[in-house]
């Protein structure tokens, strides 16, 4: 039997659900779509942060924060993250930037639940198996106020 996975948008409501499971589960998501044609590469990236948790009844509860998405033509050579002068692509940069921010909002989330005494894990990946995430918000640490953007091209 495959568990139910229930999404939340509000974080304190899954806190509120999550009270006897084993741990919270918190990670940064990247997601990689891509779509070639003979001649180009089109990627599509999502980076986000979730939190999720495993109760003993076996459901599965998620919570997700996309930060940035955003698509672009893939260079020639894979693993070209520069341009022809040398200096980083502007995908580059906002790829980078999208995990710097994921990561201060991982460490925020991890410190301010650890102060209400949950079991915070940051290692341990509940896989999930979801066509497209809910949105989610939080009022326990301050989000990023361009949390959510997106582009079709940079």
């Amino acid at each position: 039997m495959s568990p139910l996975v229930l999404q939340y948008v509000h974080l304190e409501n899954l806190l509120a659900e999550a009270h006897s499971a084993d741990a919270l589960r918190i990670h940064v998501l990247e997601q990689t779509e891509t779509t070639s044609s003979n001649v180009l590469t089109w990627r599509v990236i999502s980076i986000g942060v979730c939190v999720r948790a495993i109760t003993p009844n076996q459901r599965v509860l998620s919570w997700h924060f996309p930060l940035d998405k955003f698509g672009f033509y893939a260079p020639d050579h894979p693993g070209q993250s520069h341009s022809a002068n040398g200096q980083r692509s502007p995908e580059q940069k906002r790829y980078d930037a999208a995990w710097e921010e994921a990561t201060r909002l991982l460490n925020s989330l991890v410190t301010r639940l650890r102060q209400e005494e949950q079991t915070v894990t940051t290692d341990g990946v509940i896989e999930l198996q979801v066509a497209s995430y809910l949105p989610g918000t939080t009022r326990l640490v301050p989000l990023p106020t361009n949390g959510s953007r997106t582009t079709e091209a940079t």
